[in-house]
């Protein structure tokens, strides 16, 4: 909870060895101050937080009062209040002062540059938002939308057939802003504008596809003019062959240094990682006709002329379906040759501590598991009965993982 005290500084004073009232905030044992404009001749003329020996005192005690109380009031309006550092409330209390007018796309802005998103997700936020201020409109004031907005965007977007995937990126990121605009009181509803309204679901998580789907994806005869099909093939495949790595990562990778042991840490969790937290393993003979194909001169892969996750997005999501269609398959996403690789180890009996370091995922925390391993039929019989997560956290080795990888690609011959 934070308190609030008039003082004076006496390192503050300014010439003549006059002061400005100023207002202390303490909060989560820090101290800041927010100065008034008010003025007296000395510090004799304050005592116990208030003017005093003055023939003004009534009248700036007045005003001093008025500035506590609307100081109470913008710190009583604004949630969470112990989330934020002592700075943070200050910034809030003077930013309530001036909070009205304030446009989407101003506090989008705002968003990105104070909630420590990633340059690379900051690009895939822009993406998204953008297709949202395209129908909203970039003037809309936050506190000027309702669920009548929320309905008309979504009613848009599933009349231009987009998939649930997109529809809910592009809303979840929208109520992200809503909620910040309330916490900064930017906006205040009376009735929650996605109230009522449900984010559709995607169903990501069980995107994993069968021996013989990744098989018929990898054969799958692709004797068309449209190359953009191809290279989304290749590009899933790459992926199921150096063990589900995801797209961010993969054109990280300089080829031209890491010809034969790939080693990486996963942009998602390289923030926490530690030292001894790389992937690490030998590139499997299958991936090296596809890395050879994309490679350029600085041993990167190109699969599409703007490497940016949001482009890469979209080249996903376009060609995927065509992809899928050819190979004879209901649906594929980029996602499934990460899931399908992850499943198909398991079902061949790697050990859950190989399947998660081949993933990136943090060793040792069952919790952080983001895969339930799932049987797959047909299944070797002897692990039929195997329960749905399973951890026997064992220390893992390059050597290992590489074995495990050779083990799930043999599997697919």
């Amino acid at each position: 909870m934070a308190t609030l005290n008039v003082v004076i500084l006496p390192a503050k004073a300014l010439k003549g060895g006059k002061h400005k009232i100023r207002i202390a905030v303490a909060h989560n044992s820090e101290t800041r101050y927010i100065v008034t404009d008010i003025l007296i001749d000395s510090d004799k003329e304050f005592k116990k937080g208030q003017v005093i020996k003055r023939p003004d005192a009534a009248h700036k005690n007045t005003k001093i009062r008025a500035i506590m109380q609307s100081i109470q009031e913008s710190i009583d309006k604004i949630k969470c209040i112990e989330c934020l550092t002592c700075p943070e409330l200050i910034s809030l209390i003077q930013k309530s002062k001036n909070t009205k007018n304030r446009t989407l796309s101003s506090v989008f802005d705002e968003y990105i540059l104070y909630t420590n998103i990633k340059a690379s997700s900051a690009e895939l936020y822009k993406s998204c938002f953008n297709a949202i201020i395209s129908f909203i409109g970039d003037k809309t004031l936050v506190s000027d939308i309702n669920h009548r907005t929320i309905i008309s965007f979504d009613k848009f977007m599933r009349d231009k057939k987009l998939s649930n995937s997109t529809i809910r990126s592009r809303m979840l990121l929208l109520s992200q802003i809503l909620k910040y605009s309330v916490r900064c009181m930017y906006a205040e509803y009376s009735i929650d504008p996605f109230n009522g309204y449900k984010i559709p679901s995607t169903g990501v998580r069980n995107a994993w596809l069968t021996v013989e789907q990744i098989r018929s994806i990898r054969d799958v005869d692709l004797k068309t003019k449209k190359k953009n099909i191809i290279k989304c093939r290749d590009l899933f495949m790459l992926s199921y062959y150096l063990g589900g790595i995801n797209f961010c990562d993969l054109i990280k990778i300089d080829f031209n240094k890491q010809h034969k042991t790939l080693k990486y840490i996963r942009t998602k969790t390289e923030r926490e990682a530690k030292l001894n937290e790389y992937v690490e393993f030998d590139i499997p003979q299958e991936a090296f006709p596809i890395i050879n194909k994309y490679k350029q001169a600085d041993g990167k892969l190109y699969f599409t002329s703007q490497q940016e996750i949001h482009y890469a997005s979209h080249f996903l999501t376009h060609n995927m379906p065509l992809l899928a269609s050819k190979a004879g398959i209901k649906k594929i996403i980029y996602y499934s040759a990460r899931k399908s690789f992850s499943q198909h180890a398991f079902a061949l009996g790697v050990d859950t501590s190989i399947i998660d370091y081949i993933l990136g995922h943090k060793i040792g925390n069952a919790s952080s598991c983001l895969y339930s391993y799932s049987v797959i039929t047909p299944l070797p019989c002897s692990i039929s009965n195997i329960p749905c997560c399973l951890y026997s956290y064992i220390k893992v080795t390059p050597d290992m993982a590489t074995k495990a990888i050779r083990k799930v690609l043999d599997n697919l011959k």
